[in-house]
């Protein structure tokens, strides 16, 4: 499985894989060999791309946290909305509100939904392929 090395202050995108790796009802639509932080060209759809976009240092009470926002890009071929909304709609209820452990901090992960930014498709070899980013928010201490 192909990962972010340790993002600066912890390990949060490769945490994020993990539970949704272990969310049965995202693995009923995405297997969880489909689930990276790099996605190889040629890779089967329907995927999921995790990463963290942006990154900020939450140092409250010196206690070396960060609040991240992490997306977390579905990508579908399959012929219409159907798939991808029922993957977003499954990494929602895996993620959010969820107290998460990372690597590198010792209370849980708070996780959050932010919002959806849309959806765009494109044309890969005669096949439209949608992309539906979601934004978490996640606040480690």
């Amino acid at each position: 499985m192909a990962r972010q090395a340790h993002s600066g202050v912890g390990d949060i995108v490769g945490a994020v894989i993990d539970t949704l790796q272990a969310a049965p009802e995202v693995t009923a639509i995405v297997p969880p060999d489909r689930i990276l932080n790099f996605v190889a060209s040629g890779t089967d759809r329907p995927y999921l791309r995790v990463e963290v976009t942006t990154e900020t240092d939450d140092d409250t009470l010196s206690l070396g946290g960060v609040d991240a926002i992490c997306a977390i890009t579905a990508v579908s071929d399959y012929r219409g909305a159907l798939e991808i909304g029922r993957i977003a709609a499954a990494c929602r209820r895996a993620l959010d509100g969820v107290e998460m452990t990372v690597a590198g901090f010792t209370a849980p992960a708070d996780v959050s939904y932010e919002q959806a930014i849309g959806e765009f498709t494109e044309d890969v070899a005669g096949i439209a392929v949608r992309h539906r980013p979601l934004w978490f928010r996640v606040r480690a201490l």
